[in-house]
C-alpha cells in the first residue's frame, strides 16, 4: 500500500481520472457542468446545425458505454450505430434528469475501471485500453463545449 502511495505515475493517473471524470479543481468536471441544468437549458441550440447539451450528454454516455464494454469484455460495438442519437420524443424535466443519472452511473463505472487499471491505463498499447484512455480526453473536449453552451445562455459558471 505504501509503495503505491509513492508511485508518482499511479498518483498522477488517479488524480487525472478522478478530476476528469468527477471532481473539479481548475475547471468543472463533466458532471458538474450538467448538474442543476433544466431540460430547457439542456435543449438550448446556438444554431440549428449544432448540438445541444442534451445531445452531447447522450453522445458522451454512449461512448462511455462503448469504451466500458470494450475494456471489460473485449467486444467493440458498432461505433457509428449510436454515436449521435436523436433526442427522446418526451423531453421533460424527468427525462432529462434520467439522462444525467445514466451519465453519472456510467461515469462512476469509468472511475472504478480507471482505478483498477492503474498505470496500465497510460502505459498499455492494447487497443481496448487505448480506447478507454481516449475516453478521458473525449470527456474533456465535450465538457468544454457544455461550458460554452452554459455561458451562451448566461448560466453562472460551475466552481
Amino acid at each position: 500500500m505504501e509503495a503505491e502511495k509513492l508511485d508518482p505515475v499511479k498518483s498522477y493517473l488517479n488524480d487525472f481520472s478522478q478530476f476528469t471524470l468527477d471532481k473539479n479543481f481548475w475547471q468543472a468536471s463533466l458532471l458538474k457542468q450538467v448538474e442543476g441544468l433544466s431540460n430547457t437549458e439542456a435543449l438550448y441550440l446556438p444554431a440549428p446545425e449544432r448540438h445541444c447539451i442534451w445531445e452531447i450528454v447522450r453522445h458522451v454516455a454512449y461512448w462511455k458505454y462503448w469504451a466500458l464494454t470494450y475494456v471489460k469484455e473485449g467486444t467493440a460495438l458498432n461505433a457509428k450505430e449510436n454515436n449521435w442519437t436523436a433526442l427522446p420524443e418526451v423531453r421533460t424535466e424527468e427525462s432529462w434528469q434520467d439522462e444525467v443519472s445514466k451519465l453519472r452511473a456510467l461515469n462512476d463505472e469509468c472511475i472504478k475501471i480507471a482505478a483498477s487499471l492503474g498505470s496500465e491505463l497510460f502505459e498499455s498499447s492494447e487497443e481496448r485500453i487505448v480506447f478507454f484512455r481516449q475516453l478521458l480526453y473525449h470527456d474533456c473536449y465535450h465538457t468544454g463545449q457544455i461550458g460554452m453552451l452554459r455561458a451562451m445562455q448566461g448560466i453562472k459558471p460551475v466552481m
